[in-house]
């Protein structure tokens, strides 16, 4: 069965747990039911924003259930795409990857990735490629540009949850059983949970040095949790 973990960060950086469930499919159907059973686990909260990767019935039910969280695509999984859909172009060191970087990352405007994507379409010889021109439709729901103003927690692709599927790896295999899944689960948590709880500790039992001088650096040494002051610093 479809293991669905709900994944998030915690005040360390660190992965956390909102839930999780166990799909008989991934059709509509199934997604809608499963977010309205979260958003009713989670007290009828919904997240400011979701990522996901690019599933037409995930994206309907984030719609339908959803409607005023921003719904990102991951990006990993998109720029992964490249290298089959244009691989003419998409070479080791090529221009093209090379402007595209620059055209997703470096761009800080919304008018400014529009006419450097447009530009780079042209130099290409790329205006009658059909993926792309699907893909430039949809540039709002996975160009980072378009999400500057939404707060992810430092997240922009679906990698912590991938990443949670091998942790729980450890724990549970497709021999599993219902009943055995659901202890092992608890198990799983515990580790999560124990994890936050020694950094809380060290938190509270570490003192950073800090130049007196610096007051930008001494006020966030004193509001920032350690990860949080080092990526800060």
């Amino acid at each position: 069965m479809p293991f669905a973990p709900f994944t998030g960060v915690n005040h360390h950086y660190q992965t956390i747990q909102f839930g999780c469930a166990l799909l008989q499919d991934e059709t509509k159907v199934t997604f809608a039911w499963l977010f309205s059973i979260w958003l009713e686990a989670m007290r009828g909260k919904h997240p400011c924003a979701i990522i996901t990767d690019q599933d037409d019935a995930m994206d309907f039910a984030v719609k339908k259930v959803f409607p005023n969280t921003r719904h990102r695509l991951c990006l990993w999984h998109i720029k992964k795409k490249f290298g089959d859909k244009l691989s003419h172009v998409y070479l080791k060191k090529s221009k093209f990857k090379k402007d595209l970087k620059k055209c997703l990352h470096r761009t800080y405007k919304i008018k400014d990735f529009e006419e450097k994507w447009n530009i780079m379409i042209k130099e290409f010889g790329l205006s009658n490629n059909d993926w792309l021109k699907t893909l430039y439709e949809i540039r709002e729901s996975w160009v980072p540009v378009y999400h500057r103003g939404t707060f992810y927690a430092g997240m922009n692709i679906t990698g912590r949850s991938e990443g949670v599927n091998a942790f729980f790896n450890e724990f549970v295999s497709s021999k599993t059983n219902l009943k055995e899944f659901a202890i092992r689960y608890d198990q799983a948590l515990k580790k999560i949970v124990d994890k936050e709880i020694e950094e809380d500790y060290v938190l509270e039992h570490t003192k950073r040095i800090i130049d007196e001088r610096n007051l930008i650096l001494k006020h966030a040494a004193e509001i920032y949790t350690r990860n949080m002051f080092g990526k800060f610093h």
